[in-house]
């Protein structure tokens, strides 16, 4: 990511790109580095304007799933990503693809239905924002030692949801400071 912000900064003089006019805030945020929710090991960098990735290293401020709501079906991957963009930042983001919201200023709720399938929604303040059917996560044969944990480990939307959903004692505000200050990669 270094390199591509040389040759930023060398082009525009900025390693975000063109300089807004004087006086005028820049309009794209800077990259966000994040853990694969799916692929421990994986990290990618999240373009939060477009909603792209691209390959990274480095400290992590949180965690991106790559979705796909018709797996085999030739749709496209979208990243679904939660996230702080950096230290000091205060604010918790949800993205999915190029959307993106302060976590703030919505509510989450996931629901599982009848045939199997489960539904994240985000609700703004006039409703519904975002809906995501699909299918629940195959945990493969039977297991008895296959538990919540491990049904929260495999559907990111419901770990999104759970962290989204607990404000008690500071749930949120805690998970922003950790994202704000940055992890390792797993």
């Amino acid at each position: 990511m270094r390199e591509r912000e040389a040759r930023t900064m060398k082009k525009y003089g900025s390693p975000r790109g063109p300089l807004a006019p004087p006086g005028m805030p820049d309009a794209s945020p800077p990259a966000v580095v994040l853990q694969d929710y799916d692929q421990h090991g994986r990290v990618w960098s999240l373009a939060p304007e477009t909603g792209l990735l691209e390959p990274a290293s480095g400290r992590c401020h949180g965690f991106v799933h790559l979705f796909t709501a018709s797996p085999g079906e030739g749709e496209p991957v979208v990243a679904a990503a939660l996230y702080a963009e950096g230290p000091d930042s205060g604010v918790l983001w949800l993205q999915h693809g190029p959307r993106r919201w302060d976590c703030s200023t919505v509510s989450v709720r996931q629901a599982s239905e009848a045939d199997g399938h489960r539904l994240f929604t985000v609700f703004g303040v006039r409703g519904p924002e975002l809906e995501l059917r699909y299918p629940a996560p195959d945990p493969g044969p039977f297991d008895p030692a296959y538990h919540w944990i491990d049904t929260v480990a495999d559907d990111f939307f419901l770990w999104a949801a759970e962290r989204l959903a607990d404000d008690s004692g500071g749930a949120r505000r805690a998970l922003a400071e950790h994202f704000e200050a940055g992890f390792l990669p797993a």
